[in-house]
C-alpha cells in the first residue's frame, strides 16, 4: 500500500478522505457500512476538526460505535486498526534524516556517558495492541484481507518510514516486548543512565536499534 495517498485534497468527498486514511477498515466493513459511518462522523465529528487533522478522530466514532452494539464482535477491532491507520498516516509526513554517527558515542568522556539522550526518528510510532494489527496489515499488503485469522493479538508495533529505491513508504513491524519498552523510553526522553537502572537488556536491543536506522541523533541532557 501506498500510504503516500492518504493526504485529503481540496475537491475529495469526506467519505472518499476517510477510505484513504483507512483503507483497511474500509476493506473490511464494505461500502455500505463505512457509508453509513463516514456520514455520521461527518455530522458529528468533521465540522469541529481542522483541515489537516481530518479524520483524526474517526478511531473515537468507531469505539462510541461498538460500545453502542457490543453484540457484532466483528466491531470490537476496528478503534485500534484505525488508531494504527492514523498513526500511520501521521508518521508519513515525518522528515527522517538519520544523522546518528555512532563514531561519535565513543568521544564521550565515561562521566558524561550517563548523559547520552537518543532521539529516536520523527517518522517512529510506537503502539501496544490487544489484536493481531500486524496480521492484519500484513494481509492487506498481499491483498488477502478475505482470509483474516483471528489469532494472536497481545503485540507491541513500530510504525515507521522505510528506506526503499529512493522512496519512503510507512510500515509496520512488530516488536518483542523488551525491544518495545526500550523504544518507549527513548521516546520518552530517558538518558543512558536512566536506562541502564530500568530492567532493559541495553546491550542486546540498543545496537539493534541503531542497525534499523530508527536513532536519530544523541544529544548530553545536563543533569
Amino acid at each position: 500500500m501506498d500510504h503516500h495517498s492518504s493526504h485529503n485534497t481540496p475537491d475529495s468527498s469526506p467519505e472518499a478522505n476517510l477510505i484513504a486514511l483507512y483503507p483497511m477498515v474500509y476493506e473490511l466493513v464494505g461500502d455500505a457500512y463505512f457509508h453509513m459511518l463516514a456520514e455520521h462522523y461527518r455530522a458529528h465529528y468533521a465540522a469541529t476538526t481542522p483541515p489537516e487533522l481530518f479524520g483524526d478522530r474517526f478511531g473515537q466514532l468507531l469505539l462510541r460505535h461498538y460500545m453502542s452494539h457490543p453484540e457484532l464482535d466483528k466491531l470490537a477491532v476496528l478503534p485500534e486498526l484505525a488508531r494504527l491507520e492514523w498513526l500511520m498516516h501521521d508518521s508519513e509526513g515525518s522528515d527522517d534524516e538519520y544523522v546518528l554517527d555512532t563514531a561519535q558515542l565513543d568521544t564521550v568522556s565515561p562521566e558524561e556517558q550517563p548523559q547520552i539522550c537518543f532521539h529516536a526518528c520523527p517518522s517512529i510510532r510506537l503502539m501496544y495492541s490487544r489484536w493481531p494489527l500486524f496480521s492484519i496489515w500484513m494481509a492487506h499488503q498481499q491483498g488477502k484481507m478475505d482470509h483474516l485469522s483471528d489469532e494472536g493479538g497481545e503485540e507491541w508495533l513500530c510504525i515507521h518510514q522505510q528506506q526503499e529505491h529512493g522512496q519512503h513508504p510507512v510500515v509496520v513491524e512488530a516488536l518483542s516486548e523488551p525491544m518495545a519498552q526500550l523504544l518507549g523510553a527513548i521516546l520518552k526522553g530517558y538518558t543512558m543512565g536512566q536506562l541502564s537502572q530500568m530492567n532493559l537488556d541495553l546491550r542486546r536491543y540498543l545496537p539493534l536499534l541503531v542497525r534499523k536506522h530508527w536513532l536519530d541523533y544523541f544529544t548530553l541532557k545536563k543533569p
